[in-house]
């Protein structure tokens, strides 16, 4: 299983909370960031800007997209072993594919990809269509990650319905399934539903992962995206606390060693039912 730790960037330019970072600031904080990731034994990370609250739908200030631009490629050169993605709140898709094609990451999220939703920042359309034909023009290679019916939002269609379309049409490598808003728990009959309609796509878990519930998701979920549970005094404006990240990721890995132990017991276990059949 995947763990993706999300690195919330202190507000950008342009943004009603900014106050007046340079760009060397945010590369230093976000290599600072990544380095806990590593050392904790994270699998990657995903850049966000978190702070930019309240957020507009699309990201046009041209000198926070080259600040994120740059903190996004600082940590793909600096640490190579990292899968790297890039969420642009608050559905900024257009500008992900463009700055994921330039800088070479690994993947991009998108909060209404592949259908319509009521949020506190307006009506969002899906992208589906921009996005691949932005992919297309550019002709680069980035995974899409889709979230569906995602957290802060009133849904239009129902949880089933978009995970069929979004899966079946939507030409995603994986979908993000998470709870009511940020820091909420993800339903665990969500991931179920999710792993059973979408079987040949990944299944992440995008909100409300912790030490205290990781074990719902180990051997069910693809991979899950932590970062409320793993921050200073559990803010999630906060840096990552490198001791809690290293806990959380000491215990998914306990409870994949007992999965992965089950089942091979399973498996023994129905190997010699059917040799007993054979004779």
């Amino acid at each position: 299983m995947k763990i993706i730790g999300v690195i919330h960037l202190p507000p950008l330019p342009g943004s009603p909370g900014y106050n007046g970072l340079k760009t060397s600031d945010y590369v230093n904080y976000v290599l600072n960031e990544a380095e806990k990731v590593l050392k904790a034994g994270l699998n990657g990370v995903i850049i966000e800007n978190y702070m930019d609250y309240p957020y507009s739908v699309r990201l046009t200030n041209i000198e926070a997209l080259n600040v994120l631009e740059k903190v996004v490629y600082s940590v793909k050169e600096e640490y190579s072993d990292l899968i790297v993605g890039v969420n642009v709140l608050r559905n900024s898709s257009i500008e992900s594919v463009e700055i994921a094609c330039r800088t070479g990451i690994d993947f991009i999220r998108i909060n209404a990809y592949y259908e319509p939703l009521f949020t506190p920042e307006g009506y969002l359309k899906p992208v589906a269509r921009l996005v691949w034909n932005k992919i297309r023009e550019r002709n680069c290679c980035v995974k899409i990650y889709a979230d569906v019916n995602v957290k802060h939002s009133r849904k239009i269609f129902d949880f089933v319905e978009a995970l069929y379309n979004t899966c079946l049409r939507g030409r995603v490598h994986g979908v993000i399934i998470t709870g009511i808003a940020t820091g909420f728990e993800t339903p665990v009959h969500k991931v179920f539903i999710a792993k059973n309609i979408c079987r040949d796509r990944e299944i992440w878990v995008g909100s409300g992962v912790s030490i205290n519930n990781i074990g719902k998701y180990v051997g069910l979920a693809d991979g899950i995206i932590v970062g409320t549970s793993i921050k200073e005094n559990g803010l999630t404006s906060n840096p990552i606390d490198y001791v809690k990240a290293l806990k959380l990721v000491e215990k998914a890995r306990k409870y994949e060693r007992i999965v992965s132990k089950q089942i091979g017991l399973m498996k023994s276990v129905g190997g010699s039912i059917n040799s007993l059949h054979t004779h």
